[in-house]
């Protein structure tokens, strides 16, 4: 296990200091704490460690909550199912720092998925958790759902959407509920946002239910400039499409916003679309080529995929941003 200065001493299956300090008495507990059991393993022991040293006063540093998120080697299953509790009660603590340690301590049993190869235009898949670690983590999924929505810190509800959105292939139900919540939120144009839908095409196949959620999100009046853009990178390069998203994203070839305009076009080689929307979209580019009157951004983004752009979803032979 990486160290963490001046505490995470310990290896995985190994004695460590934490482990001992634990066997020469029980850590003190805030008076309204449940009391659970003595931590047999050193991943459990070090959760408890940090609450017993936030119950004194001592929040986790950036440091220590930086080092959660790249344990080596990471704890086995059953060291994770006796953390959870723990775990939970460092994310029911009013601390938000410890938030953020149980978060990152999450976020970090996160594997690279097998047999990902990077491919040009798409992005690079983010991580997710082993089949034994998701079901040992499924029980929780609410509890840390609950710091998408409740923190008063946007990098704990961006590590809550990382964790949501590890739960691939095969995601339990528990995961959709939250995430589509998020889209509906007053507050949900920006980063979040951004990380809920991302979280979606990475829990695919997406069903109509969820294709729909995205595509109103999409709609949204109180979108930005910089959301639309931020939107069209993120789904257009998703290995995952949707042809109901990417109907409802080509809407944004009617703005009055050139940048952005030209970077839907842009986008279009990469896009999954019905044969009818592809012909319809081709002779529109082909349009905004000879267009005299047209800005010169979307002028010059059509000339780079005019005689290129043959198919749906290209991979190689037209520009890919």
């Amino acid at each position: 296990m990486k160290l963490i200065p001046g505490l995470l001493t310990l290896a995985i299956g190994a004695a460590s200091p934490v482990s001992v300090a634990w066997a020469q008495g029980p850590a003190t507990q805030p008076p309204t704490a449940t009391p659970l059991p003595g931590p047999q393993s050193p991943f459990a022991g070090l959760i408890a460690e940090y609450l017993r040293r936030d119950s004194n006063g001592h929040s986790p540093t950036p440091d220590e909550i930086a080092a959660m998120a790249s344990l080596q080697p990471q704890p086995d299953a059953a060291s994770i199912r006796e953390a959870m509790p723990w775990l939970v009660k460092a994310l029911d603590n009013p601390d938000i720092a410890l938030h953020a340690f149980a978060l990152s301590a999450i976020a970090g049993l996160q594997s690279t998925a097998p047999d990902t190869q990077p491919t040009a235009g798409r992005a690079t898949p983010q991580p997710i958790y082993k089949s034994d670690v998701a079901k040992a983590l499924t029980p929780s999924i609410p509890q840390i759902a609950d710091h998408l929505t409740s923190e008063e810190s946007t990098e704990n509800r961006l590590l809550a959407a990382a964790i949501l959105g590890g739960f691939t292939p095969n995601p339990p139900a528990a995961v959709y509920s939250p995430l589509l919540a998020y889209l509906k939120r007053d507050d949900a144009i920006g980063a979040v946002g951004l990380a809920v839908v991302s979280d979606l095409f990475q829990l695919a196949p997406l069903s109509e239910d969820v294709a729909s959620a995205i595509a109103r999100y999409l709609r949204r009046s109180d979108q930005t400039a910089d959301s639309r853009s931020n939107l069209v990178d993120t789904i257009a390069s998703t290995p995952n499409q949707s042809q109901t998203v990417n109907k409802t994203l080509l809407l944004y070839l009617d703005s009055d916003d050139n940048g952005l305009r030209a970077r839907v076009v842009l986008s279009l080689p990469q896009l999954d679309l019905t044969p009818d929307v592809f012909t319809d979209i081709k002779a529109r580019v082909d349009r905004i080529v000879g267009d005299s009157s047209e800005n010169l951004q979307v002028v010059t983004a059509a000339k780079s995929i005019a005689t290129c752009w043959t198919a749906v979803r290209m991979t190689a032979g037209c520009p890919l941003y």
